[in-house]
């Protein structure tokens, strides 16, 4: 019995440093990220390019941001904790829309309880300036794997995907300002 644990032990062992081999170390932005709760992709990933609507009836696609860094940002105005970080969000756009930034906040309208006048109404009254799309096929959602709301990704402005968090998150924050700034060419 002890030899079959030693073996084990040694197969598992042997299995880790490979792997950590094949890992590269994380960047001091991911480290950050990390500690901050966020998935943090262990190699590169190109996002899944797409194009939306926005509010403007104007299509605007994933692909013409590159060069900024992108905060993706999947979202629904009965969604609380949606509700709940779009003040920060909207803060941190004001902050750094004049640098190589963006935000793409990406709502799925879904009748009867998410409608695209519902969405318009809601960012109207509220004042938000930052980029609103409209998802009408979901394929977004479906190409970025989203399970729950709201869901965010911050790409690289290559384009790679740096990390993703699910739930409401205060994106003014010291913490994510400094990692915005660290990433933006």
């Amino acid at each position: 019995m002890k030899k079959i644990l030693i073996i084990l032990s040694l197969l598992t062992l042997t299995t880790v440093l490979i792997y950590a081999q094949d890992t590269p170390p994380m960047t001091a932005v991911q480290e950050k990220l990390w500690k901050a709760g966020f998935g943090v992709p262990q190699h590169q990933i190109d996002a899944p390019a797409f194009s939306a609507e926005n509010l403007n009836g104007d299509m605007v696609s994933l692909n013409s941001q590159r060069g900024k860094v992108v905060l993706l940002n999947l979202w629904a105005t009965w969604c609380p904790p949606c509700r709940a970080e779009m003040p920060s969000m909207e803060t941190l756009y004001n902050k750094l829309k004049d640098e190589n930034f963006t935000i793409l906040a990406i709502a799925t309208p879904t009748p009867p309880r998410e409608t695209r006048e519902k969405i318009v109404n809601f960012i109207e009254t509220n004042g938000y300036t930052f980029p609103v799309l409209i998802d009408d096929s979901q394929e977004i959602s479906y190409q970025y794997g989203s399970g729950s709301i709201p869901t965010s990704w911050i790409i690289d402005a290559e384009g790679k995907i740096v990390a993703r968090f699910v739930g409401g998150m205060e994106w003014a924050s010291d913490l994510m300002l400094e990692i915005f700034e660290e990433l933006i060419p």
